[in-house]
Order: structure tokens, then C-alpha cells, then sequence
């Protein structure tokens, strides 16, 4: 039987698994067949990344009306990369007339309004300054999600182009083990979380190993560690580290750095 033989909702699973990245790089891996073409089109423009000139582009094109309907109907995910901000080192927002801050006060905790979400989302890619193990423990115990996707970047390290060194997120709660805690808990959370799964195709926590900045990815299924090449995207297949010791240095260097900032 060929590949295009199998079943749809086979088919549709498959071309998921390959990602929305593979066709991106290439498009004419669009256009094998007309009908692998509706099913690679799906996943294409199931991440949608968009600059200020795709957008001009779009816009323009004469073919614009016949286009917006295929991305409105597979989009899952826009990313919108927009110029002139990226010198910025900072940006001061107040939370003073959010609709969080109105509903939960200061005291409000984004773990684990995040972690109530877990129910319901297919995918969640995340990275913020201040985070804790809670924000991957839903409510209430599933043995059935169909969340499939957690990327957790605890990562700092591409904030600023001028940075010589580079920093990891903080606990939200003080923690005695620092950086090492955070990870340690983070990456059980992952386990328990998958646990919880019905069909997990990817689980990761990204940090980076010190003095080089090279990025580093745990990956929860294969309970491995992985090296990511500079830029590469967070679920990228990366190289393995076979060797422990490689990793256990990495993780001295790590805390070595957190002591000397304390």
C-alpha cells in the first residue's frame, strides 16, 4: 500500500508528525501530487510565520482573496515578526488596568492560569522570566489529554544581540537549589505531564550549557539530551549527547554561574 492509500485521519496524523517546518523550508514539497498537496498545504500553514514584507506581499497580490481562505482554515499558530524593536532592552508594561490584575490582584499567579489551560490546548510552546514547575500540572488528573506538544524554553540567552553572558528564567517561588532546582523540577513535571497524555509526539525543556551558550533540550519521551545548533528552532531533532559527564559539567558551569550572580 502507498503512502497516499492509507486512510485520511492517518494521513492527516502523518503529515503532523513531519511538522509544519519541513514544508516551509522547501516549498516545493508542496507540490508532489494534487492529493498529498491538500494534505502537506494543511500542515504548511499550520505554523504561520509572517514578516512586515510577507505581509505587504500578501496584500498586493492579486491572488489575495483565493489565498486567505487556506491559511484561515489551517492556521494554528501566527508568528509575527515585526522591525524596530529588537535594540530594545527593556519594555516597562504596567499590569495596573489588566483584566488579570482587576480579577486576581496582585497576588496573581500565571503558572497556573497557564496550567489550567492544559485541558484543553493542543500545543504549548512557552518562554517567560519567572516561572515554576506549576505551570505543568493541570487541575485536575487526565489520563486522556490531547495536548501533544510542550516546548519549554527556560532559555534567556537571544534577549539582547549585545549580551556576552547569558541568563536562565527564575523560579517564581525562592527556591534553595536555584536554577538546578527550577530545572529538576521542571523536567519531573514533564514526566508526570506525559503520563497524562494520550498521544505525546513531543515534550521538551530548553536550556543552555555555560561558559558557551550552546543550546541544550531534555527531551521527556526518550529521556535524553540533546544539542541544538545556533537558531534552530526548539523541536528541532538536534544532536544526541552521549556523554553523561558532557552534561554533568554543563550543569557545574550552570551553577557555578548562579553562585557567583547570588
Amino acid at each position: 500500500m502507498s503512502l497516499l492509500q492509507l486512510p485520511s485521519e492517518t494521513l492527516i496524523q502523518i503529515f503532523d508528525y513531519v511538522g509544519s517546518s519541513y514544508f516551509r523550508s522547501d516549498l516545493s514539497r508542496l507540490a508532489v501530487c494534487k492529493q498529498w498537496s491538500k494534505f502537506a498545504h494543511t500542515a504548511c500553514f499550520r505554523d504561520f510565520y509572517v514578516t512586515q514584507k510577507t505581509v505587504r506581499r500578501l496584500l498586493s497580490s492579486p491572488y489575495v482573496e483565493s489565498s486567505l481562505p487556506l491559511v484561515k482554515d489551517s492556521v494554528e499558530t501566527l508568528d509575527l515578526a515585526l522591525k524596530g524593536f529588537e535594540d530594545w532592552d527593556s519594555i516597562l508594561l504596567s499590569r495596573h488596568e489588566s483584566r488579570t490584575s482587576q480579577e486576581h490582584g496582585e497576588g496573581f499567579h500565571v503558572c497556573t492560569s497557564i496550567a489550567a489551560l492544559l485541558t484543553t490546548l493542543r500545543r504549548l510552546r512557552l518562554r517567560i522570566r519567572s516561572i515554576c514547575a506549576d505551570v505543568l500540572k493541570p487541575r485536575q488528573q487526565n489520563t486522556n489529554l490531547r495536548l501533544n506538544e510542550v516546548l519549554i524554553n527556560l532559555s534567556l540567552s537571544d534577549e539582547s544581540p549585545l549580551a556576552t553572558s547569558a541568563a536562565h528564567a527564575t523560579c517564581c517561588a525562592s527556591s534553595a537549589g536555584g536554577f538546578l532546582q527550577l530545572k529538576a523540577d521542571m523536567e519531573k513535571k514533564a514526566q508526570d505531564l506525559v503520563a497524562q497524555m494520550a498521544a505525546p509526539r513531543i515534550v521538551r525543556i530548553v536550556t543552555h550549557a555555560l561558559p558557551s551558550i550552546e543550546m541544550r533540550a531534555f527531551d521527556v519521551l526518550t529521556g535524553r539530551h540533546v544539542r541544538l545548533s545556533g537558531g534552530a528552532e526548539w523541536d528541532d531533532d538536534g544532536e544526541a549527547i552521549e556523554d553523561e559527564a558532557e552534561e554533568e559539567e554543563s550543569e557545574i558551569s550552570d551553577l557555578s554561574s548562579s553562585s557567583d550572580d547570588g
